[in-house]
């Protein structure tokens, strides 16, 4: 970028297209066109790309700049930049109105920390770019003009890819899409067919390449082929194979050379099949160099589940306030991995934990019901005990019997029924109740009362009661006795 191409981008400052946009700020100048922060009238701040001057008056140029934001738009993945509104300036400029983002693009990232960037963060942000490419290749867009300058990174850490002004739809490219001889994109990350012109042979591989070429470049501080001027560049993209990562990275793990290194093979069947299978490749190759898988942002997070083959389950599709958290377990788990772990290991780790909180949640509530059972055994114990009103003491002592309370850990006999228990002289009393209380019985004196058991419970229940009708009986003199079982 020139100094003249600056003052001329600064003239447009305070600008204001078709009475609603008002131009702030120039965010960057590019070869086709120029970005401005700008404020909508309603004040929400957008970004807007002008084709420039001499652009915008070719036919061919105009059409195939407003044609990005429909193709943007079809990639239909949140990593691709959305476009949202599209016209023409009073002057006969072409601008797009584009999400406004914070961050910077991975080519000032690099610039800020001497020239390339760790190999965890790169495949971080590899991944979510593979992911973009996945949707965009699915749906027919080849982007064709991917490098760091059209990566950006935001504040929160997503990946969001720029510039789809030269991609092209297989399915509506038209007859240029036949057309050998063109040569569109950054020579610095262009694939050997592409420098050559063969547009017939640009697909999706193509886009893999460009990104291999970008992780050499981020990981090394270095291109994949180096010249003196754009042409010898080109000459040696189009005739000569790349050379390894490894020759100007010794540092760089081996599982992720290899990977990196087929992405950038000259023949495009020897490259990766799809960015799905290279996302894939490199997921392992990061485990494998680093003992834990990926970690995506948390804006991310369902992505990050779908890396691990974790359903977000109907716990995060439905509600919307737990999608844009992080899983704190999840992250938990892949970090706690161990370095020989595996892509597979980290999966079924996550997996058997899901599983077992159903179980420990239902041993829980099984114990809380065992103990209340229990609870309710003493209880009912105790009532029946209590329920039962005190006896007349018979004539004739009977040896003492020391009460008893049951607890959890002595169960009530088997027996249908349990014999009554006499009740208990004061004397035996204070003996029984200075004897010493076993280590699981309840310390309770003894008192003139039967310890009736359950099963006596029932039995006594089944019990007809006395006929109190008339309340008295009657001896051969005619004298009426009261009955004593009537005169409770």
């Amino acid at each position: 970028m020139t100094d003249e191409m600056q003052a001329l981008a600064e003239t447009r400052i305070g600008d204001v297209l078709k009475g609603k946009y008002r131009l702030d700020r120039v965010l960057g100048i590019g070869g086709m066109a120029t970005v401005y922060a700008a404020t909508h009238r309603n004040q929400k701040e957008v970004a807007i790309k002008i084709l420039h001057p001499e652009l915008s008056r070719l036919e061919s140029m105009r059409t195939r700049f407003l044609r990005e934001g429909y193709v943007a738009n079809s990639v239909k993945h949140p990593g691709a930049v959305s476009v949202l509104d599209d016209d023409v300036a009073e002057d006969g400029a072409a601008y797009l109105v584009m999400e406004l983002l914070e961050g910077s693009s991975v080519e000032e990232l690099c610039e800020s920390e001497g020239g390339l960037l760790a190999a965890p963060r790169v495949l971080g942000l590899a991944d979510q770019l593979l992911d973009v490419l996945s949707a965009a290749h699915a749906r027919g867009i080849v982007h064709r003009d991917l490098k760091p300058a059209n990566l950006f990174v935001t504040r929160t850490g997503e990946l969001k890819v720029l510039d789809f002004g030269i991609a092209r739809l297989h399915d509506a490219a038209g007859p240029s899409a036949t057309q050998s001889g063109a040569v569109m994109g950054s020579p610095a990350f262009m694939a050997p067919e592409q420098a050559m012109g063969k547009t017939r042979d640009i697909d999706a591989r193509t886009d893999l390449w460009a990104v291999a070429a970008t992780l050499f470049s981020v990981l090394s501080g270095r291109q994949v082929h180096e010249g003196e001027t754009v042409t010898e560049v080109l000459i040696l993209r189009a005739t000569t194979p790349a050379r390894s990562l490894a020759t100007v990275a010794p540092a760089v793990a081996p599982s992720i050379v290899a990977a990196v290194d087929r992405g950038l093979a000259f023949d495009r069947k020897d490259r990766w099949e799809s960015a799905s299978a290279m996302r894939a490749a490199l997921q392992r190759a990061q485990l494998e160099a680093f003992g834990a898988p990926v970690i995506r942002p948390a804006a991310s997070s369902s992505a990050m589940l779908d890396t691990l083959g974790i359903d977000s389950g109907p716990a995060l599709s439905g509600r919307p306030e737990l999608a844009s958290q992080p899983r704190l377990d999840v992250i938990a788990a892949t970090q706690a991995l161990p370095p020989d772990g595996s892509a597979a290991q980290a999966t079924r780790s996550a997996r058997e934990a899901a599983a077992n909180r159903p179980l420990l949640l239902s041993l829980g509530v099984g114990a809380l019901l065992v103990l209340g059972g229990a609870v309710a055994v003493v209880a009912l114990q105790h009532g029946t005990a209590s329920a039962e009103p005190p006896r007349s003491a018979p004539a004739a002592s009977a040896p003492a019997t020391p009460a008893t309370t049951a607890t959890p850990s002595d169960p009530p006999p088997l027996a249908a029924t349990a014999p009554p228990t006499p009740a208990v002289p004061a004397s035996s009393a204070t003996a029984a109740s200075s004897a010493p209380v076993p280590p699981r019985a309840t310390a309770r004196a003894a008192s003139p009362r039967q310890v009736t058991t359950p099963s006596a419970a029932r039995a006594v229940a089944l019990t007809p009661p006395p006929s109190c009708d008339p309340p008295f009986s009657i001896d051969s003199s005619g004298i009426k006795h009261p009955k004593p079982e009537c005169m409770r």
